[in-house]
């Protein structure tokens, strides 16, 4: 049955391909580290403050819902050597609503040249990724908001690239759990003109998470080393300055080469996930579907996954999905950033109804001095 999807998926994307990308705008939600030429030798101070309420009314086997509210907060100061260097150090707080505040020092080297970025430390990590959400959970920027490690970008009218290593949990000789990173690529390139109001692209990214080591002393859990990939096709047309439709698709898969297995005998999995949406200003209604088979990526959205996150021997072999979902993005007076979103999910398999809304504003200011 599954493999009859993806032949009637393949048809459907040539089919709007020619009509009308649309994975959801989360550009409100990132966060980057600015390297300017005119600010050579200069200091600088830059702050974000990021508050967030994301609410999941999820009443399933694979997701039970939760609430996260709370703010962010994460001010740091900077130094630029030359035209092409930043140096950025600073502190990273979370707090949430009824629960504990967490602080983290952040320290990034940035260097910028011709469209070529290398970070090295804390990294534009989370929405910035731009990975589809099957493969890479959104609450991932509220809850592990921070990355640390390694990320080289190159970014151009027709290009876009980010590889980076994630170095998550560090282990010495004995430590009693093993070590945990993940990698990851997303290589999106636009086919024709930029200026063209009909745009098409193809997309590439991967994910790889990590769990091992030699020197632990954890004889419980064993290797796990799961990799996913999507390979897609983007499509816009902008209407008028303030319309767009736009489309994408994806092929995605997993595989499983580590020492335990989540399904019996089973160590790969696909799926096809797509969007259609309409956008007028700052409104976005969009229309979601996927559909998969023994698919897993650990890093994504748990609603996605045929394995529950609540309860880890809970399997299932397929996912039937279509998510509905209405967006609002604003900007407020110059720096403040709003994003409104609500967005049903239908279990067609189970027939189950479920929803999430969010609510995100972000305030960023940034000033450089001598």
């Amino acid at each position: 049955m599954f493999n009859k999807f993806k032949l009637f998926g393949t048809l459907i994307i040539s089919i709007i391909s020619t009509l009308c990308s649309a994975q959801i705008d989360n550009s409100f939600l990132n966060q980057s580290i600015t390297v300017n030429k005119a600010d050579s030798g200069k200091f600088g101070f830059s702050a974000t403050v990021f508050n967030y309420l994301r609410n999941t009314e999820y009443f399933n086997n694979i997701e039970l819902g939760r609430t996260l509210f709370g703010y962010q907060i994460s001010p740091s100061l900077s130094y630029q050597p030359n035209g092409n260097i930043k140096i950025q150090a600073g502190v990273f707080v979370r707090n949430d609503f009824g629960g504990e505040t967490t602080l983290f020092p952040t320290f990034t080297v940035k260097t910028k040249y011709n469209g070529l970025e290398m970070l090295f430390g804390t990294l534009e990590g989370a929405t910035n990724h731009q990975i589809i959400e099957p493969m890479f959970d959104i609450a991932r920027t509220i809850e592990h908001r921070l990355e640390n490690g390694f990320q080289l970008k190159y970014q151009k009218p027709k290009t876009f690239l980010d590889v980076w290593l994630n170095w998550e949990k560090f282990i010495e000789r004995g430590s009693p759990f093993k070590e945990q990173f993940t990698a990851g690529l997303n290589y999106t390139q636009l086919l024709n003109n930029s200026a063209n109001k009909f745009k098409v692209y193809t997309v590439l990214q991967g994910m790889l998470s990590h769990a091992g080591g030699q020197i632990d002393a954890d004889l419980v859990n064993k290797l796990t080393m799961r990799a996913n990939y999507a390979l897609g096709l983007k499509t816009s047309y902008e209407i008028t300055k303030k319309q767009k439709v736009v489309f994408d698709a994806y092929i995605l898969g997993y595989k499983d080469t580590g020492d335990t297995l989540v399904f019996k005998n089973r160590d790969n999995g696909s799926a096809v996930y797509s969007n259609i949406s309409y956008q007028y200003h700052n409104l976005q209604f969009m229309l979601s579907y996927f559909e998969s088979s023994y698919f897993i990526s650990p890093r994504g959205t748990a609603i996605y996954q045929c394995q529950s996150i609540d309860d880890p021997k809970y399997v299932t072999e397929s996912r039937s999905l279509i998510i509905p979902r209405i967006i609002y993005n604003k900007n407020l007076f110059n720096q403040i950033q709003m994003s409104a979103r609500f967005e049903p999910v239908v279990d067609i398999q189970n027939h189950i109804f479920d929803y999430s809304y969010s609510f995100y504003l972000k305030y960023y200011f940034e000033k450089t001095f001598r």
